[in-house]
């Protein structure tokens, strides 16, 4: 069993002299509580992106997270209703950039795999969630319509985490 704070009579191997500690010990109580909460995960509000967006045949849709400061992650949350006659589904491709204009190029992002197909039935509506790491202080997210002959219809909201 620890000692209390008034038992101690050594700290790091030099003895005490009659010091009152009590009063650095609350400070590094607070101390540690304000680190603690620092240090807690804290999910952003979710924001509804893009709402009832009709994408066109292997066209896309794409929105900028931009106020991410501080965040180390994106979730992003896709609703696809896919027409009756689709056979292709929808990507999620995300691209980085250091300073709003340069973004990585969509070839490089699908050689790196920075992308998720959602799943996909045709005439079906499908919601997945994606974990995207904030790398960058801009993230370009685009939604991009796989299927060559008809359009798709999407929902997709992000929520940003510390």
């Amino acid at each position: 069993m620890p000692k209390s704070v008034s038992n101690v009579s050594r700290i790091a191997g030099t003895a005490l002299t009659g010091r009152d500690w009590s009063g650095d010990f609350a400070n590094l109580d607070i101390a540690l509580s304000a680190l603690r909460d620092g240090l807690k995960p804290v999910r952003g509000t979710p924001v509804h992106e893009l709402s009832a967006q009709s994408i066109s045949a292997s066209d896309e849709a794409e929105f900028t997270i931009s106020d991410a400061d501080g965040y180390s992650a994106a979730v992003v949350t896709t609703k696809a209703t896919y027409n009756a006659s689709a056979t292709q589904g929808v990507r999620v491709r995300y691209l980085y950039s250091p300073n709003g204009t340069d973004f990585d190029s969509e070839d490089a992002a699908e050689a790196e795999e920075q992308y998720n197909d959602i799943a996909f039935a045709a005439g079906a509506t499908k919601v997945e969630t994606l974990l995207i790491p904030l790398l960058q202080p801009y993230l370009k997210v685009q939604i991009v319509n796989l299927d060559s002959s008809v359009s798709v219809t999407a929902d997709v909201w992000r929520t940003l985490l510390r």
